[in-house]
């Protein structure tokens, strides 16, 4: 493979010119209640060709399978002429590195014959099933990936690199007088099956559901709240995602200056695709350029943004390592990967002192966002009264402006943690990419809670 790809750009007419090819190999298997709903395994290959010389804009085409590189770059190249009335592409400069990183993975999940990944699944539903009578209904869905990259660039760049990566979602519902809770669960890591127990995972999905039939709803109010780190990971990745990411040049800008302040001292926020072991850390992005951790929020204000080589170019800056795509033919775009809370100080009772009456949110069911407002749903949630966790709730919903939720946060923990579920992003046009976050557990004041509340 690395023979074709180097030469045929080296017959590339191109100023520049890029080959990224990659092979995806996948199984799944998703159990509902007791019966096998799916179960299979898919290899595909594909990749993207990209040009763009002096004076133009991008030529892209995407193709599958390794054939005809060489007619793919022409191709790139002269679509690329074709829009040279476009706004000129300035790339910032890289290191050009040649990296080998695909040494078979020693727990393949390819080795693993697809009956045992079916087995696997059922014992993981028969332990929800088995935790309690509640448990009315179950789903698990466990998939795993082995990803190979090669990646070309006409100013010498190589990149080969081979990733496995093994997940499992859980879904529990209970029923009890007619009463239905439901709860869910995820875990995700690199490597194969041996990385994976889910039996007390998915113990505690079955337990969360059971829990939820006897917790009230939330009253809708204005409370102090404290996130649990998966719930403070979601909000600063929509921060870090949606504020700290520059438009392309000649599109429109949406992203926050330099300078601007948007929270307290005590926030420190960023993204790290160079963080060991997350399923979104790679040693270099789409472009070839090396990975590292970027601090986009500093005390409070606004650091720098996640930069690609082109992004970075137009801004006078150096690239970030966060050109990603979100699909195998697709085009690399500035996106998080491994965004991330600085730890400050404090333990989660040294935060819950002193709250009189406030909102405890475990874990995150959702993040969405709505122009610039912004709506966490967490599925568990416990009252806090005199500076103690008290009864469950539910119906747990911070939402308003982003930037106003972020400026209320008073304390930020010193209990650090990367999340481990599976999770990824969605962002238009630009396909889903894998992320991870990161935070301690996080205090908010005077936050609207429920459903209507500002």
């Amino acid at each position: 493979m690395k023979d074709a790809i180097l030469d045929a750009l080296s017959h590339s007419r191109a100023g520049y010119g890029e080959l990224r090819l990659r092979r995806v190999w996948s199984s799944r298997v998703l159990i509902r209640n007791h019966k096998v709903e799916a179960a299979g395994s898919a290899l595909e290959t594909a990749g993207l060709a990209r040009c763009c010389s002096g004076g133009t804009g991008w030529g892209a085409v995407g193709f599958s399978g390794p054939e005809r590189l060489g007619a793919r770059l022409l191709e790139a190249h002269e679509l690329s002429l074709a829009g040279a009335s476009r706004q000129p592409v300035t790339l910032a400069p890289i290191a050009i590195r040649q990296l080998e990183l695909a040494e078979r993975p020693p727990d393949d999940p390819r080795e693993v014959p697809l009956d045992e990944k079916r087995r696997r699944a059922e014992e993981l539903a028969e332990a929800m099933f088995g935790s309690d009578r509640r448990i009315a209904s179950a789903r698990v869905l466990c998939q795993d990936e082995v990803i190979e990259t090669w990646l070309g660039t006409s100013e010498g760049s190589w990149i080969h690199e081979l990733r496995s990566s093994v997940a499992v979602a859980l879904l529990a519902i209970a029923e009890e007088g007619g009463a239905v809770e439901r709860a869910l669960g995820s875990f995700a890591a690199r490597g194969g099956w041996r990385v994976v127990d889910g039996t007390e995972l998915a113990s505690g999905v079955a337990q969360a559901a059971v829990e939820q039939l006897h917790a009230r709803p939330v009253r809708p109010g204005r409370y102090t709240v404290i996130l649990d780190p998966a719930a403070a990971g979601a909000l600063v990745h929509r921060a870090v995602t949606h504020l700290a990411r520059p438009a392309l040049p000649g599109a429109d800008p949406d992203v926050l200056p330099i300078g601007t302040r948007i929270g307290p001292d005590c926030l420190t926020a960023g993204d790290d695709p160079a963080a060991e072991s997350l399923l979104a850390s790679a040693a270099s992005d789409d472009e070839g350029t090396a990975t590292r951790r970027s601090v986009i929020i500093q005390n409070g204000v606004v650091l720098g943004h996640l930069q690609s080589r082109e992004t970075a170019g137009a801004a006078g800056q150096a690239p970030t390592g966060h050109a990603r795509a979100g699909t195998l033919r697709g085009v690399p775009y500035p996106r998080a990967s491994n965004s991330f809370l600085a730890p400050g100080q404090g333990t989660l009772d040294e935060l819950l002192a002193g709250v009189r009456s406030g909102v405890y949110c475990s874990d995150v069911l959702s993040c969405e966002e709505s122009g610039d407002n912004v709506a966490l749903r967490s599925p568990r949630a416990w009252m806090i009264r005199d500076g103690r966790l008290a009864e469950p709730v539910k119906g747990a919903e911070l939402a308003g402006d982003l930037l106003a939720l972020l400026g209320r946060v008073d304390a930020v923990g010193g209990d650090f943690a990367w999340d481990t579920r599976g999770a990824r992003c969605r962002d238009g046009a630009a396909g889903l990419v894998r992320v991870s976050t990161g935070a301690p557990h996080v205090r908010l004041v005077d936050v609207p809670v429920g459903a209507g509340v500002a």
